[in-house]
């Protein structure tokens, strides 16, 4: 995929993901932590190639790649996102403020993206 597909790709998931927010019950945190890491996995991918001229199309290694591009922050963030995907999907971790932490996380890797 292109730069220009993945942007298009993680806009497309997060008009999806709007339409679980507020999510003021917690009853949809699983669905948004999980369009999250979508979300996320696509604007990284978009903002390396802009800013490096390369990208992934995977999750695999991409925090390695992130890191070896000296891109601690973003590689911290995909990675939290990741834990949390599986403390939500198979365990039973609580939500807190894990919804709130999502939009951060979106708007910070959007922010970096450009």
């Amino acid at each position: 995929m292109n730069a220009e597909g993945h942007k298009a790709k993680a806009e497309e998931i997060k008009n999806s993901l709007e339409k679980l927010l507020p999510d003021e019950k917690g009853v949809h945190v699983v669905a948004i932590v999980e369009l999250t890491y979508g979300i996320l996995q696509h604007l990284i991918s978009y903002g390396m190639e802009q800013k490096y001229g390369r990208h992934l199309n995977t999750h695999v290694g991409l925090c390695k790649e992130l890191r070896g591009l000296g891109e601690e922050r973003i590689a911290d963030i995909f990675e939290s996102i990741d834990s949390y995907r599986v403390g939500r999907w198979y365990g039973g971790k609580g939500n807190g403020d894990i919804v709130k932490k999502c939009i951060e996380f979106i708007n910070e890797i959007k922010e970096w993206a450009k």
